[in-house]
């Protein structure tokens, strides 16, 4: 017996992400990159290269560990907001020149 996409539910898998591992159909699968429509759709929106972890403080973006810098447990600010914007990063001022 055929698998059944683990996405949708009902069709035939056709595909397996390379991200994720997840057997999919045609519908739920991009085959320009290799990833499922879940993994498409978490991809961060900076970079656009791995899965996001989180988004920044400032501008709403979701980003992976690549683009964001975490500034405390639960924040996250992205490398391009950093370099417009001063804050607080480890208890130190971080100026907007800076790289």
């Amino acid at each position: 017996m055929d698998k059944v996409c683990e996405i949708c539910g009902l069709e035939p898998t056709r595909y397996q992400c390379r991200l994720c591992g997840r057997h999919v159909c045609k519908k739920d699968y991009d085959i320009d990159t290799g990833l499922c429509s879940i993994c498409v759709m978490t991809k961060c929106e900076i970079c656009r290269k791995y899965p996001a972890i989180g988004y920044c403080i400032i501008c709403g973006r979701i980003g992976c560990e690549d683009c964001l810098i975490q500034i405390n447990p639960v924040s996250y600010i992205c490398r391009d907001c950093r370099r417009r914007y001063s804050f607080e990063v480890e208890g130190r001022k971080t100026a907007a020149r800076d790289p």
